[in-house]
């Protein structure tokens, strides 16, 4: 008997990010269940054009316009782009409301929450998005739980994923939920991903990103120093002097500008470090921290976790630009 083809529902409302509506639909064009694809692939628009546009002007189609599509849905994602941060015409949110009843997986990839927002769907529910827009989703739909780590996040039957390539992340789990963890690898094997990064994992390196625009030019260049002095006593007292500020000015002043304490902004640097040795040498972890200012390989590997929510190890395995050697992991 033929088996039958899960359908799959991309929601857009353009213009749109390429990769968020093209990287997971790759992936579900690839499992296939005795010969037969398992999948079954819709594109549907928030504008009655025969296509959809991405903000670079290119176009998709066939597109249906969601409210003409009447065939049962197994999974319906929200893509992510500059048209899903605007506010969804209230046609929309209620088609989106009422279908979310009878779809066994609602999702949004990057901004796409903002959508899922508007419905209501993610009230008092963890939710996440790219990382540049966290706070502006936070700020406008309050009672969403907003986290900023996470690649993707599963609560209950809704799902929601960090920026652009965290949209291929969390196919390749929903793919993994269906039809099991070896079909998952050998499509992320075909596509030539790496493996797949659990939901939990951290958006990574975005320390350095989220500070591009320092106002405080007492500050600005304070990076770049404590990079290059993470073997160095790097206290309260020693980044006031490199400042050249009083302790309680350079606090308040820092606070004011990173928004966090200089002893987590300055460990968050410090994995930023022991992340880039795990992507390109194969130093052993003892090394690794000697150099990035640790005192033993423990306070690494917790320090690690408790960033980027993984360890040295899974993180090298995966992430790996070198060839294999032996190392101290």
């Amino acid at each position: 008997m033929k088996a039958t083809k899960r359908s799959v529902g991309f929601l857009v409302v353009s213009p749109f990010e390429q990769l968020n509506l093209v990287g997971p639909s790759a992936v579900f064009s690839e499992p296939q269940i005795a010969g037969n694809p398992a999948y079954q692939v819709h594109l549907l628009s928030a504008s009655k054009e025969i296509t959809v546009r991405s903000h670079g002007g290119l176009t998709i189609g066939p597109a249906t316009h969601y409210s003409k599509f009447e065939e049962p849905l197994d999974t319906l994602l929200v893509i992510g782009g500059e048209g899903a941060m605007g506010r969804p015409e209230t046609a929309l949110i209620n088609w989106l409301s009422e279908r979310s009843k009878r779809t066994r997986r609602v999702g949004s990839v990057c901004t796409g929450a903002f959508v899922l927002a508007a419905t209501g769907l993610l009230d008092r529910r963890r939710a996440v998005t790219h990382w540049r827009h966290c706070d502006e989703l936070a700020a406008r739909y309050p009672r969403v739980r907003v986290e900023r780590d996470p690649i993707f996040i599963k609560e209950g039957k809704i799902y929601t994923t960090a920026g652009v390539t965290a949209g291929i992340d969390l196919a390749l789990a929903l793919v993994e939920e269906d039809l099991g963890y070896a079909t998952a690898m050998e499509v992320a094997r075909e596509l030539v991903l790496f493996l797949r990064r659990p939901g939990g994992q951290a958006q990574f390196s975005q320390v350095l990103t989220e500070q591009e625009n320092i106002s405080d030019a007492s500050l600005r260049s304070l990076p770049s120093w404590v990079a290059a002095n993470l073997k160095n006593d790097l206290s309260v007292r020693a980044l006031a002097i490199a400042t050249s500020m009083s302790d309680r000015t350079f606090a308040r002043r820092f606070r004011e500008t990173f928004h966090m304490t200089p002893a987590t902004w300055v460990q968050s640097l410090r994995v930023e470090t022991v992340r880039q040795h795990l992507e390109t040498d194969n130093l052993g972890l003892k090394e690794i921290a000697s150099r990035t200012g640790f005192r033993d390989i423990g306070s690494l590997r917790r320090a690690f976790r408790t960033h980027l929510k993984t360890s040295p190890a899974e993180y090298r395995a995966r992430f790996r630009r070198t060839a294999p050697d032996q190392i101290n992991r």
